[in-house]
């Protein structure tokens, strides 16, 4: 009976072994899959909602609405970081606001009258993909197209990057 004890208390050890090995594994499994996700704080950003992002983005478009330059201005100022990287197809990645403002005004000139409206939304971390729709002086829809925009932590918008209009075939 002694061996047989012997044998039980070396079986015993041996799963004690097994199962505090099994532990620190997923301990450790866990501890590095916690680290390698992603901080968008520590990286600059915040995570932002999709009501954030369209609320946002709902500012930003009323800058394009608005015929008074001062208005357009002031909203730029409020939702645009002062160093915003701005690419369209048209213009390849520009610094700062001055060429979004500059394109509202073009905006005006080529829509008199037309204005954006929001399609939809959709946004993760820090990043959101929006898209904006051209409603003609006569209440008829021109184009449909997507902006993404990255918002930095102070809640403005730190990146656009414009789509051209959606094509429903790739032709």
């Amino acid at each position: 009976m002694i061996a047989s004890e012997a044998n039980t208390t070396a079986a015993h050890r041996r799963w004690s072994a097994i199962l505090l090995s099994a532990i620190i594994l997923v301990g450790l499994v866990v501890s590095v899959s916690v680290q390698a996700a992603p901080d968008p704080v520590k990286k600059g950003g915040s995570i932002v909602t999709n009501q954030e992002a369209w609320k946002l983005y709902e500012k930003y478009i009323s800058a394009w609405n608005t015929t008074s330059i001062e208005q357009r201005l002031k909203i730029a100022n409020e939702v645009l970081s002062e160093n915003i990287e701005y690419q369209t197809v048209r213009h390849d990645l520009c610094t700062g606001r001055s060429q979004v403002i500059e394109d509202m005004a073009t905006f005006h000139e080529r829509f008199p009258g037309g204005h954006f409206e929001i399609g939809d939304v959709s946004s993760h971390h820090n990043v959101a993909l929006l898209t904006w729709v051209i409603i003609q002086a006569d209440g008829k829809e021109f184009a449909r197209g997507h902006d993404q925009i990255t918002i930095d932590r102070n809640g403005q918008i730190s990146k656009i990057t414009t789509f051209a209009p959606s094509a429903k075939t790739p032709d």
